[in-house]
């Protein structure tokens, strides 16, 4: 069976992912024990499918416009680095997005509500809208994990407000060193903004 490995993001925009990109050489210079993303690999994740048969993607795509319609283009702010799932216990390096007027959030939630159809249910962690930079390896020690985390807290990240235009579908696939993601389906956001968070019923 023809299996996909998806997910449902937000793709950074060039200019951003140059300034993240930058970041991510600075950090790694003094930073070990960090597998650090590939700028093109930088985007903010709505909802992970996991394994789908390929035959199910044109419903997906269904879904995922559904939830999608009425939604403008989105104006978004990469601001504030940080650690997942805390300061002292590092997993994830983020940076943080900041929006007006909720639309990232609503996206989200209304995505997520559409393909529950499909039999994908909502993930249980709340949405916290992020870009991964590095994921810290598990045998990383005492020392490093303290040197990254003077690091991180040292640095400053606050790119001025992009629009981002569509959602995409992507997928993951596997490499010798790591994986690739690659853009299925590119669904624009055309919507004129004043979306009722109830929409679609």
């Amino acid at each position: 069976m023809d299996m996909l490995r998806l997910f449902i993001a937000v793709d950074t925009p060039a200019t951003v992912k140059r300034e993240m990109a930058l970041l991510i050489d600075d950090m790694a210079r003094g930073a070990r024990g960090v597998r650090w993303e590939d700028t093109g690999k930088l985007h903010c994740t709505l909802r992970f499918l996991g394994s789908v048969e390929h035959s199910r993607l044109g419903s997906i795509e269904q879904q995922v416009e559904l939830g999608t319609a009425g939604i403008p283009p989105l104006s978004l702010t990469y601001a504030g680095i940080g650690l997942f799932p805390d300061g002292i216990r590092p997993r994830i390096i983020w940076i943080g997005i900041r929006e007006k007027g909720g639309d990232l959030a609503l996206l989200q939630e209304r995505v997520s509500r559409s393909l529950r159809s499909l039999g994908f249910l909502p993930e249980e962690r709340p949405f916290q809208p992020h870009v991964t930079l590095g994921r810290v390896g598990g045998g990383i020690t005492g020392t490093a994990s303290g040197v990254l985390i003077d690091i991180v807290k040292t640095r400053t990240f606050d790119h001025p407000p992009v629009i981002v235009p569509a959602v995409e579908i992507m997928q993951s696939v596997p490499r010798p060193r790591g994986s690739d993601y690659v853009v299925l389906r590119s669904i624009p956001l055309t919507g004129a903004g004043g979306v009722s968070p109830g929409a679609p019923g």
